[in-house]
């Protein structure tokens, strides 16, 4: 899994479709809840959800706290929040900005303090 990583590191911003389905394959056949949120952030980032600059490096580190035979239950659990927290962007979908649409329609705003009747 290290060398797979390192490749998409190396590689980055283009990924290899192989590389990345070889990766997942084996985080999906690891199962543990860590290797389980490693392949979703990794999903995340092939779909351009999540930004590969950030992902990348943080995945390659909970790659290594995944597969530490001396890495105790807090030290992957810390690995796999600190990833957790890799959620997709706001209107990553879109490619772009989202515009606000005001509840207030433009023409009932004055300047100034209204009248007083």
């Amino acid at each position: 899994m290290t060398e797979l990583i390192n490749a998409l590191i190396e590689s980055a911003p283009a990924r290899d479709r192989a590389t990345v389905e070889a990766l997942l394959g084996k985080l999906r056949a690891n199962g543990t809840a860590l290797a389980l949120t490693i392949a979703r952030i990794l999903e995340y980032v092939d779909e351009d959800l999540v930004d590969a600059g950030v992902a990348l490096p943080a995945l390659a580190e909970a790659i290594d706290a995944l597969l530490d035979p001396h890495a105790n239950a807090a030290a992957k659990a810390a690995a796999d929040y600190r990833i957790a927290t890799l959620e997709p962007r706001p209107d990553a979908n879109r490619g772009g900005t989202a515009f606000v649409v005001p509840d207030v329609p433009v023409g009932s705003l004055s300047r100034g303090r209204p009248p007083r009747t």
